[in-house]
């Protein structure tokens, strides 16, 4: 079993710590807290919502699997920028034209109960996600990754070796593989795969850098400092976690000083940056809106129509009104500033020139002299676009999009429905459930022209989710199908080598604004607001907004200095 050391974890560290990005050290964090007004120890005080299970592989609850992520260690975990990338895995070997991925964990790795990681823990976790419901997340997103049903022991087993060695053998190879193999690693000797799959009565034991001391259920939960760490311990002893009813009560929580943090994605965040006593800390999302173009509409089959469309309307404008300039442009499925490198595109393509050009000589032209264009057959070019009744912003963005629209003489309608739906292809985004809508349906049946839709995104996007002819209908709302797109789709999912990926997405990228499919308005972002009692900064992302608690300390209060 031939093995070779990722050197590329050091080359990374390196360009890290050029960035300023890297973990800060203790002696940082002190320099910190000079003037005595910070101290280690204390309790740093996080909202939750409510929740009905403390298993990792089976929650769906997504500020308690934030929370879980200082519980349990993974063999890889997405960094800041948009990579996965080792964790307690020391040595990755790729082999067998990518169909297996052999692994040798680090050493001196240990449960809060003293007793070693070893590789057992990996596999028998492995199996237990394999095994699990069809909507745990983690099952979730192997299923959508590799397009396999619910058996998923066709698709991937794990081969021990010993204790430090073991084999993943795939039925094909995956790029993402990473990915799939970034699940919540847990303790054999404990439970054993049945135990593991326990909702009600599960046990945690936890190795990383918190161990859970209580739960109350309903009304709170608190983690203390694991002594057996292998990382730098965190400077804190306590998490303090109040479990609330939801996001506007948390947020009121804060403003109360009755926790320490809060997680904005609302674009109400910006009047904590003149708040002296807070510090706010952005961060990139896969979380996007987009106009989703029916490709099988009679009108909008036309893909020179559709890249009118595109041309006409003013993303800038929706940022800056609606998102406070808060938002990255989109250009397509995967974040500029979280590709690591692999999608650079970020330029603005709007062009109400070209965009009229190009309706000229398509045959799209003012016949009657009222301002608005008629189609091919001499028909009125109209187009109705869904959206979400209930979501002010939503519905500001067709209005918007509206107005762009009848600058090139397209005359746009407003189709305003209940409740629209949340596409998710984000493992770690915990499974959403959906309320049965109007707008649902609509796009479920495929009767719309053109619609305001949201989209969450996993670490490393499956692009065939959302542009493959077989996900049509699914994911896929745009029912859009190419056999080009889906060759170059399926070599994307194949590859493992990150210089041919790069171009194979810009190869992916030009056929998609050749046909247009969907039109990417923006990613979201969100902030971590700190209050004063937080001395330091987090390193917060979109899969982990603790991610950098070693590195922060708890300012003491004038109440506890007495």
């Amino acid at each position: 079993m031939k093995r070779t050391k990722l050197v590329a974890v050091a080359a990374l560290f390196m360009l890290l710590t050029a960035c300023g990005l890297a973990p800060s050290s203790h002696q940082v964090v002190e320099q910190k807290g000079a003037g005595g007004s910070a101290r280690q120890g204390g309790t740093l005080v996080v909202p939750l919502t409510n929740f009905d299970t403390l298993n990792p592989l089976l929650t769906e609850n997504e500020s308690y699997y934030q929370l879980s992520n200082l519980l349990y260690d993974r063999l890889f975990v997405y960094e800041g920028s948009g990579r996965m990338v080792p964790s307690i895995a020391d040595h990755v070997d790729v082999s067998d034209g990518g169909k297996r991925v052999s692994v040798t964990i680090k050493k001196d790795i240990y449960w809060q109960d003293g007793t070693p990681i070893t590789t057992k823990d990996v596999a028998e976790t492995f199996d237990a996600v394999k095994h699990g419901p069809d909507d745990a997340v983690y099952k979730a997103m192997i299923r959508r990754s590799t397009g396999a049903g619910s058996n998923l022991d066709a698709v991937a087993r794990a081969v021990v070796f010993d204790d430090r060695n073991i084999d993943f053998e795939f039925d094909r190879p995956y790029g993402n593989y990473m990915e799939l193999l970034s699940f919540p690693i847990l303790p054999a000797h404990i439970y054993g795969e049945a135990g593991m799959l326990e909702k009600d009565d599960f046990k945690v034991v936890a190795s990383g850098p918190f161990t859970l001391k209580r739960w109350d259920k309903n009304k709170r939960i608190f983690l203390e400092k694991n002594q057996n760490y292998h990382g730098s311990l965190p400077y804190i002893d306590e998490i303090k976690g109040l479990i609330f009813s939801d996001k506007d009560a948390i947020h009121q929580a804060y403003d109360a000083g009755q926790v320490d943090v809060c997680v904005i994605d609302d674009y109400t965040w910006d009047r904590y940056r003149t708040d002296k006593t807070s510090s706010v800390e952005p961060y990139e999302t896969q979380s996007m809106e987009v106009v989703a173009l029916n490709t099988k509409d009679p009108l909008l089959r036309d893909p020179k129509l559709r890249r009118a469309i595109d041309l006409s309307i003013n993303k800038q404008r929706i940022i800056d009104s609606l998102y406070l300039s808060q938002g990255t442009m989109a250009n397509f499925f995967i974040n500029p500033k979280l590709s690591g490198g692999l999608f650079t595109k970020e330029e603005s393509y709007m062009s109400v020139d070209s965009a009229i050009s190009l309706l000229e000589k398509s045959g799209y032209r003012d016949i009657d002299g009222d301002g608005y264009r008629e189609d091919t057959s001499g028909a009125p070019l109209t187009i109705e676009i869904a959206s979400n009744v209930e979501n002010h912003r939503m519905r500001t963005e067709a209005q918007t999009i509206a107005e762009d629209l009848k600058k090139v003489g397209i005359r746009a309608h407003l189709k305003e429905m209940d409740a629209a739906p949340k596409v998710d292809d984000d493992a770690s985004s915990r499974k959403k459930k959906e309320t049965p809508s109007d707008l649902n349906q609509v796009l479920t049946s495929g009767n719309f022209q053109m619609a305001i839709v949201g989209m969450d995104f996993s670490a490393v996007p499956d692009l065939r989710a959302v542009l493959g002819s077989s996900s049509a209908g699914g994911m896929n709302i745009s029912r859009y199908g190419n056999a080009e797109m889906d060759d170059l789709l399926n070599q994307l999912a194949r590859s493992g080598d990150d210089a041919e990926r790069k171009v194979l997405v810009g190869k992916i990228y030009q056929l998609f604004r050749r046909d247009v499919p969907y039109i990417p308005l923006v990613f979201k972002q969100r902030v971590l607001v700190t209050g004063p009692r937080v001395e330091g900064e987090m390193r917060p992302n979109a899969f982990s907004v603790y991610n950098g608690i070693e590195d922060i300390q708890i300012r003491a209060t004038r109440a506890e200095g007495k």
